[in-house]
């Protein structure tokens, strides 16, 4: 399957084309993220050496930062939506045990400890994403809070086969990864340059009480 990993930079490639021509750009924070997993893929190809290994997951990092940087004036926690931050508590409470479990599985075919806890700031970064993203999506509920879960539930549920076809060779979610990576490449590059239109705060009353 190595012959898919090229296949992969190109396939960035393209989106990040896509991106440029139709000035997604002006959205700096979001540019600087395609360029930083367009960077990653590369990597991505010398995955088995240990500093390419190292770097991935930093570069990786950064770019799930950056998205969350550019989401962050989205962000208002509004206590009076009860319900919907207990439903919202408990997804983020199971994404965390999630990932615990799954790097406390890894670490018994890690190449370093290092990268034990670069796994661990990696999580971090994506529930604090996670966080982010969901507040946005039940403040506003608009196409484009919308179109934002869906580029980031994409990408880390890509990321999440990733480790698990790598780690734990389980190569049935091999190519699942990869479907999940287009899609979250094409709704990134799609919130990035669509015209969306302005947004409005959500109200339902139903999630008030």
């Amino acid at each position: 399957m190595d012959y898919i990993e090229p296949l992969r930079v190109i396939n960035t490639f393209l989106y990040l084309v896509v991106f440029v021509l139709f000035k997604g750009y002006r959205k700096k924070k979001l540019a600087i993220a395609m360029l930083l997993f367009f960077v990653s893929d590369f990597c991505v190809m010398n995955y088995n050496q240990l500093l390419y290994n190292n770097l991935t997951s930093i570069i990786r990092t950064l770019g799930y930062f950056f998205i969350a940087l550019h989401l962050v004036p989205k962000f208002k926690l509004e206590m009076e939506s009860k319900k919907a931050l207990l439903a919202y508590s408990i997804v983020i409470i199971f994404c965390a045990v999630m990932f615990y479990e799954l790097i406390d599985l890894m670490s018994l075919t890690l190449q370093d400890v290092f990268h034990k806890y670069l796994y661990f700031s990696y999580a971090l970064v994506l529930l604090i994403l996670l966080i982010i993203v969901g507040n946005y999506n039940f403040r506003y509920n608009s196409i484009q809070s919308t179109t934002s879960m869906y580029f980031i539930f994409s990408l880390i549920i890509s990321d999440l086969f990733a480790f698990i076809t790598y780690y734990l060779d389980m190569d049935a979610f091999y190519y699942p990864t990869r479907i999940f990576y287009i899609i979250g490449l094409a709704t990134l590059t799609a919130y990035a340059v669509l015209p969306f239109r302005q947004e409005v705060l959500f109200k339902d009353e139903t999630l008030a009480n």
